[in-house]
């Protein structure tokens, strides 16, 4: 896995309530980092039955593509059945260009009606 200190990847997830995991999106989501991400939201997520929100900072975000838009799909998927709200903070010029480009803005930032809990996340 990257470190903060990697041009791509992830930085660890930083507070932002009791309730809440955040992470800071760095570099770009592509191909070769979009499993990367995956990784890091499942971990951040694994131990913590309590989230009820789930943000990824996309300050810093550069280039995504198509791998990287169909993670972000997988993951707010994820998040809705878990009942996990799901945010994209911070959303720069270019990546909003991508999501009005393939009709996935409102989808990705619209808050989601969340399904009940799965029962079953943490395994």
């Amino acid at each position: 896995m990257t470190t903060p200190s990697d041009a791509d990847g992830v930085a660890p997830p930083t507070p932002a309530g009791p309730h809440t995991v955040r992470l800071a999106l760095t570099g770009d989501l592509d191909y070769d980092t979009s499993g990367d991400l995956l990784d890091q939201v499942h971990l951040a997520l694994r131990d913590r039955a309590d989230v009820d929100d789930l943000r990824l900072d996309c300050r810093k975000l550069g280039t995504v593509d198509s791998t990287g838009l169909s993670t972000l799909l997988q993951i707010h998927r994820s998040a809705g059945q878990d009942g996990i709200g799901f945010h994209l903070d911070n959303i720069g010029p270019a990546l909003q260009r991508l999501l009005d480009l393939t009709g996935t803005y409102e989808y990705l930032t619209t808050p989601q009606q969340s399904e009940p809990a799965n029962e079953n996340r943490n395994n």
